[in-house]
């Protein structure tokens, strides 16, 4: 037989064997090969199982098709090669294992999952197993007879491992197993649900503890009772339905119902009973709270729902994961405007300004909510008709089981009327700081303006004491101009006192029609040629209690300052309507009947950032060499004085109104004003109470020019002394602001408990004069004329009432 002879067998290894140059391996040519090595070799090519010869002393390797696998990379270059090639990493095992059998010395080898670190591809060790079997080829022409070794080989690896994997599993079962066991009955002692057998006769054959710590009954005392003693009765119909569940094979019931507990109360249970070998096993879990708990849900659902259609406030919009709206509620319709069929389907991006979609902004809304779980904003959205409102909105993200965003919930509210009021609560935090701030320099100016009275009482009343004596007219007209001066002193103390609202004011009700009537030549005056002046008061206007004087220094005021915006000619408008003003109207949260007296001009107007400023005392736009700054400041002093207020409103380049809010008055109309005539005299005796050492000097020639006998006190004290001596005195003239325990007014109430035939006449340029009218006694105003002192003097000497002289 020679390689020819396996040129009928198939395989790759049958080719490999006839194909390959035998004369360069130590076998050498196939022709010379012994009979027994070919009968060896057709042998294993036309086995199925993994063969191999090794031949040889050098243990040439031939093999088969099943071997290869075992060689992986190593094959085919191992065909023909030395065993100590093939398996070079074995070898010292393999090598004199196998020599020992060549040599006669070991009948063969046989082993079962032998263990081998081999190298079969790329290089990696690899710990394999092998079921091997080696036995000797007899060979009369070799040494010691035997010519190689045939070789049988399985490789085991995969099963050995798999059955390590198994007993390692079989290990740990029966491990988890003993452990199951040991927690079966850790459970069962310690379990909170309630564990028991059962029989179908209905009575407990086993319990665990968990009732009787539920139930209070000992576990003998369960046993002892019949299931029906426990159960309530409205629930044995159901329970008893359960039980022929399972006699009929059902193989799991679960029903609950009430067990009674020791004390007589009852506990909720939701059982799980099952059936083996006729004996029924049951679990039950105590559900009281969860039983309290889901009627308090379903009552909350329930009261949810309501609100839901009843909350037509806010709008509850469920949107898809791109933003389509797929839900709409009767909320959502009252507030866009859409019904739930106009809308649903849509992109919820038409709720957005057109500006609002061109940024962008409902993409953001949903990505800033997706990754952040929630989007919150305020911004202006638009209903179906066109209109703005303003939104709180809250976009939630929601999920699936698995994280997955699967749509949103946009809910919307319509803000805009709180938007609206906390404007307007801030615009009145911002008039209340106004107003503090107007009020804190109201009584810095009140004090200057006070004192400064005192001064300009000594000069003007000295002037008119100098005017009496001299005759000289260069002398008559100095004194003239030094009364002029005083003059402008004393209108600049009144404006002052009334931006302080601290002005004496003599209030009377007065028609405006009429007396812008006559205040018309006055105001055309105070303006300029080019400038058209339109009064337009109705008939209907109603009458309001305002100081005539300060009236008109009021209107003077705002007429030169029109006019002054207006330097190359324009029109100042002058009205007056009724208005009823609630709190909420003024930032002085005044209420009731007003007039409204409007002055508007045509002129250029004022920047938003100065309206706050312009009732300042000394406030101005104008330069310095033109305004005083007390112009606007008087105005608002006399209208918060008179229990009115002011506004103004003004435009760059659209002019100014400013508005007056005065009082309306329900009595009728008392106009009379002072008459001029001859100043009166008289020889009564006054007692001049003034604490200004210079004003009382003042004062006190002033009555001896007119006649009469003057007294003088610093103080109250010192009156009231000279009062209790003895002294008769007719009139008692006092200063209100003095320093002491009684001032003006105390000492006047005194004087006129204790000496009623005393009449009472007082002075002051301050605030108090307006109580001193309040307690019925007449009041001079500071700095007064010698015939004004003279009439207020008659006037309370002979007991007419006087009202607050100017």
């Amino acid at each position: 037989m020679t390689v020819r002879a396996f040129a009928n067998l198939p395989g790759e290894m049958a080719r490999r064997i006839r194909e390959m140059d035998w004369s360069a391996t130590p076998l050498g040519s196939s022709e010379a090969w012994p009979q027994s090595l070919k009968l060896s070799i057709a042998m294993i090519l036309a086995s199925g199982f993994p063969m191999a010869i090794r031949w040889g002393p050098e243990l040439v390797l031939i093999y088969n098709d099943a071997y290869r696998p075992i060689l992986r990379d190593k094959h085919p270059q191992a065909l023909g090669r030395s065993l100590r090639e093939v398996w070079w990493e074995v070898y010292p095992e393999l090598g004199p294992l196998n020599e020992a059998i060549l040599r006669g010395e070991r009948a063969a080898f046989f082993a079962e999952d032998h263990p081998w670190a081999v190298r079969r591809q790329d290089a990696i060790v690899e710990d394999a197993r092998f079921t091997i079997s080696y036995s000797p080829i007899p060979d009369d022409a070799a040494p010691h007879g035997i010519g190689g070794i045939l070789t049988t080989c399985i490789e085991t690896t995969e099963r050995v491992r798999k059955e390590e994997a198994l007993r390692l599993l079989n290990d740990r079962l029966e491990a988890e197993i003993a452990q199951r066991v040991r927690e079966r009955d850790r459970i069962w002692q310690v379990s909170e649900d309630l564990l028991g057998v059962s029989n179908f006769e209905g009575y407990f054959t086993s319990v665990n503890p968990a009732w009787t710590a539920l139930l209070g009954w000992n576990e003998d005392e369960i046993k002892r009772m019949h299931v029906s003693e426990l159960r309530h009765p409205d629930d044995a119909a159901h329970s008893m339905a359960g039980r022929r569940r399972l006699a009929k094979g059902i193989p799991t019931v679960r029903m609950e119902n009430r067990f009674r507990h020791k004390d007589g109360s009852w506990r909720w249970l939701a059982w799980t009973l099952t059936v083996e070998n006729k004996v029924i096993y049951l679990i039950g879990r105590h559900i009281t709270a969860e039983k309290l708990a889901a009627e308090a849900l379903r009552e909350s659902e329930r009261q949810f729902r309501l609100f839901s259609e009843a909350a037509t406030d806010h709008a509850l919009i469920r949107l898809d994961a791109r933003g389509i709206v797929s839900g709409w509620n009767a909320g959502a319709q009252r507030i866009t405007g859409y019904a739930e069929a106009e809308i649903v389907a849509q992109h919820f991006s038409r709720f957005y300004t057109a500006a609002d979609r061109a940024a962008g902004t409902p993409e953001r809304a949903l990505a800033t909510a997706a990754i952040s779980g929630t989007y919150e904003h305020d911004g202006w959205r638009v209903r179906k008709n066109g209109s703005l409102f303003l939104a709180a909105v809250v976009i939630d993200a929601i999920r699936d089981e698995e994280g997955k965003i699967i749509g949103f919930a946009n809910i919307m509210r319509d803000v805009t009327e709180r938007h609206e009021a906390r404007a307007k609560l801030q615009r009145a935090q911002d008039q209340l700081a106004q107003s503090q701030k107007m009020e804190a320099l109201g009584q810095l100016t009140g004090g200057i303006a006070h004192d400064f009275n005192n001064m300009l009482m000594v000069v003007s009343g000295n002037a008119q004491i100098l005017k009496e004596r001299l005759r000289d007219a260069r002398h008559l007209r100095s004194v003239e101009a030094i009364e002029l001066a005083a003059a402008r002193g004393e209108t600049l103390t009144r404006q002052l006192l009334a931006s302080s609202r601290r002005q004496a004011l003599n209030p009377m009700v007065v028609s405006l029609r009429q007396r812008l009537a006559e205040f018309r030549d006055l105001l055309v005056s105070s303006a300029r040629g080019d400038i058209a002046l339109v009064i337009d008061i109705g008939r209907s206007v109603w009458p309001v209690a305002v100081d005539v004087h300060e009236l008109e220094l009021a209107l003077i005021n705002l007429v030169v300052n029109a006019r002054d915006a207006m330097p190359d000619g324009g029109t100042i408008v002058i009205t007056a309507k009724n208005t009823r003003l609630q709190p909420e109207d003024t930032s002085d949260a005044i209420r009731g009947e007003f007039v409204a007296l409007t002055i508007t001009d045509t002129g250029c107007g004022m920047a938003d950032e100065i309206l706050p400023k312009v009732f300042e005392p000394f406030f101005t736009t104008k330069q310095l060499d033109k305004g005083t700054g007390l112009g606007l400041s008087q105005v608002y002093g006399l209208t918060r004085q008179s229990g009115g207020t002011v506004t103004i409103a003004s435009k760059l380049g659209n002019g100014t109104a400013v508005t007056l809010y005065l009082p309306r008055s329900h009595r009728p109309l008392s106009e009379r004003g002072v008459t001029e005539g001859d100043t009166p005299r008289g020889g009564e005796k006054v007692l001049l109470v003034e604490d200004n050492p210079e004003v009382q000097e003042t004062a006190g020639m002033l009555l001896d020019q007119l006649g009469y006998q003057v007294f003088r006190a610093q103080s109250a004290a010192v009156a009231l002394q000279l009062l209790q001596s003895g002294e008769a005195v007719d009139l008692l003239f006092s200063d209100i602001i003095m320093p002491g325990e009684l001032d003006g007014m105390a000492l006047a109430r005194q004087v006129k408990e204790e000496y009623p035939d005393v009449a009472v006449l007082l002075t002051s340029g301050f605030a108090k004069a307006a109580n001193a009218q309040e307690a019925g006694f007449p009041i001079l105003r500071k700095p007064y004329k010698l015939a004004t002192l003279a009439r207020a003097i008659r006037d309370a000497l002979d007991a007419e009432p006087a009202r607050l002289l100017t």
